[in-house]
């Protein structure tokens, strides 16, 4: 009887092993492909900075579209050269933040002055 019951408990444990150990590896997997995941869209958003502020210094006489034309160029560019991919809609994104936080530097940059 106590050999029964022991051999139930061994079993048990090891059933309840196994499914933390899988439970475990799981996170563990799911956590690696955010972190990835966020990795990749921090390169992109670094990438389209950059083709932002080159545009703004190299065509900054040109009116809003032409820039915007040019930026996705440049971006698409860099993207590419870098193995990245990029929706539409994310470079879209990322490009306006870019433009915003410029702006907003400008802005804070022209109240110190005043």
């Amino acid at each position: 009887m106590q050999t029964e019951i022991m051999n139930a408990v061994v079993s048990a444990l090891g059933t309840i092993l196994v499914a933390l150990i899988g439970f475990v590896a799981k996170r563990a997997a799911a956590y690696l492909k955010e972190k990835g995941v966020s990795e990749q869209i921090n390169k992109k958003k670094y990438l389209v900075d950059i083709a932002v502020n080159a545009v703004e210094q190299i065509w900054q006489n040109e009116e809003g579209y032409k820039k915007l034309e040019k930026s996705k160029e440049q971006a698409l560019k860099l993207l590419e050269q870098n193995g990245l991919t990029i929706t539409h809609t994310e470079l879209d994104s990322f490009i306006e933040a870019a433009v915003k936080a410029m702006n907003d530097g400008f802005n804070s940059t022209k109240k110190e002055v005043e």
